[in-house]
């Protein structure tokens, strides 16, 4: 089955057919379209899947149907389990070290799917869906710079970006297209000279690509007007997330921009280190948790406030909350 991730790219990119709409009305609401003009209007307005069944869940007619038998915010009440967040220096570094393993172990055995999860992007499969995953990095960053503009915030190309775990360069590329300076980053080797192939030639803004090895390499970091991150921080222990976060920040300029996401809340998730580092394989793709609050506290110890905070479903089960943060340094 397709990862959640990849089948929303991949409905972002796939039109609204005229039969399409029918069936969502049809099942959603109970009911066909009342009149052509709406069906060609729903096929017109909608980009994708997802965008029609989100307006047609949505809407009033759907929620006066469900009344009180589905709760509008399922995780309201539910109850987070013991997470450890703290740890020292050594199992920091043997936390990464995990990390690494597992991410260069995915990049040389399956580099595109590792990115986004769908059998389509298997290495036996790659060569015939290329055009598709370059292009599905774009809507990531049209979405950064939507919600920059909507804050407020005109985007200049004059700026440096620091992309925290650009894989392959899938949207590197695109973040080229829109600043002068990138510096990309990623825990796999293997990621990255498949990244550097992807770039080289083809852009004129200055890409660096760094490979983060070590917490020291963390503490190299550039000062950069833009961090950004999305479906990477997910894939490191929470003891990880929270240093690896508290470091992106660090390097923001006075007024610069992030915007990152992390799975928030996930119902039955725990995490003991110690259990933890006693079962360590590096073998598999893991995802994890950070709760809300340290994000906030992380934030607020680096001089940074939140201008939008929003679930965003890039982790695809119905018992998690993934969250898309966007912060400004003040300055």
């Amino acid at each position: 089955m397709l990862g959640f991730r990849a089948t929303l790219l991949l409905h972002f990119f796939k039109m609204v057919t005229r039969d399409l709409v029918v069936s969502a009305y049809r099942l959603i609401l109970g009911r066909d379209p009342e009149t052509e003009s709406v069906i060609e209007q729903a096929a017109s307005a909608y980009g994708s899947e997802q965008e029609l069944r989100a307006a047609l869940l949505g809407s009033p007619e759907f929620a006066s149907q469900i009344g009180h038998f589905i709760p509008r915010y399922p995780h309201d009440l539910g109850l987070e389990l013991p997470i450890e967040v703290e740890c020292n220096a050594a199992d920091l570094q043997q936390l990464l070290t995990h990390t690494g393993r597992t991410w260069e172990k995915l990049g040389a055995n399956e580099p595109y799917w590792s990115v986004l999860t769908s059998e389509s992007f298997k290495s036996d499969q790659f060569h015939n869906n290329e055009e598709e995953f370059w292009g599905s990095g774009k809507h990531d960053v049209h979405r950064l710079i939507t919600w920059m503009r909507r804050n407020g915030i005109a985007p200049s190309a004059d700026w440096s970006c620091l992309e925290y775990g650009c894989g392959t360069g899938r949207m590197t590329y695109w973040l080229a297209e829109e600043f002068k300076a990138i510096f990309a980053c990623d825990i796999s080797g293997s990621h990255l000279r498949l990244a550097r192939q992807r770039l080289s030639g083809v852009t004129s803004a200055s890409v660096e690509f760094i490979e983060i090895f070590s917490l020291s390499a963390l503490d190299q970091l550039p000062v950069v007007d833009m961090v950004f991150s999305i479906i990477v921080l997910q894939h490191n222990p929470p003891p990880i997330i929270a240093y690896i976060l508290d470091k992106l920040l660090k390097t923001l300029r006075p007024g610069g921009i992030a915007q990152f996401q992390i799975p928030t809340f996930w119902r039955g998730y725990t995490f003991e280190l110690a259990q933890y580092l006693k079962h360590d394989s590096g073998e598999e793709m893991e995802t994890h948790v950070l709760p809300q609050r340290y994000v906030f506290e992380i934030a607020r110890r680096n001089g940074c406030f939140p201008l939008e905070v929003q679930p965003d479903g890039c982790v695809g089960s119905p018992e998690a909350i993934s969250t898309t943060f966007l912060l400004r340094k003040a300055g």
